[in-house]
């Protein structure tokens, strides 16, 4: 009879377990060099496109520069929409005219509005081909995007607003 007590117990021990098992998530797959590649690239441009949405930065400051040799805080963001179409050019392999991008863009409102639209749109092309192709090349991008979201983190400072990414959330 004790043998039987044991034998049950133990039986019941592993069904727990086995439950217990097969209610935990599994296990998110290994990090490898593509997924670091593309969780980079979407987190770089969710945060500068949250940028470019935030309206506690007055639209009357995106003409703002801190320096009359740099580029304005809208200018800023329309360059990083630009080398969005560029980097999606490339993974496509195809050219891009970087200097005609510019020109046509010359004639287009100057406003928060058409500027968010136009980074959606190359966000919209640009993570797709970047999940599809995590090209070592996109570093090199990463590096550039990382620089200008610095210039628009130190943009925002300098103006005296807090950047999105750094305020309190209201739940904290």
């Amino acid at each position: 009879m004790p043998h039987r007590s044991l034998l049950v117990l133990l039986v019941a021990a592993i069904a727990t377990l086995n439950v217990a098992a097969q209610g935990q998530t599994p296990a998110p797959p290994p990090l490898t060099y593509e997924r670091v590649i593309t969780g980079t690239w979407k987190n770089l441009h969710d945060k500068i496109l949250m940028m470019a949405k935030d309206t506690v930065f007055p639209d009357d400051k995106l003409g703002w520069k801190p320096h009359p040799d740099s580029r304005s805080v809208l200018e800023e963001f329309r360059h990083v929409t630009f080398d969005l179409e560029f980097s999606s050019a490339q993974l496509r392999g195809e050219k891009f005219d970087f200097v005609a991008r510019e020109k046509a863009d010359a004639g287009k409102p100057k406003t928060r509005a058409s500027m968010v639209s136009e980074m959606e749109a190359a966000i919209a092309i640009s993570y797709p081909l970047v999940e599809k192709s995590p090209n070592p090349l996109l570093i090199g991008w990463i590096e550039d995007q990382a620089e200008h979201y610095g210039k628009l983190v130190s943009n925002y400072r300098a103006v005296g607003i807090v950047p999105p990414i750094s305020r309190k959330r209201a739940s904290q």
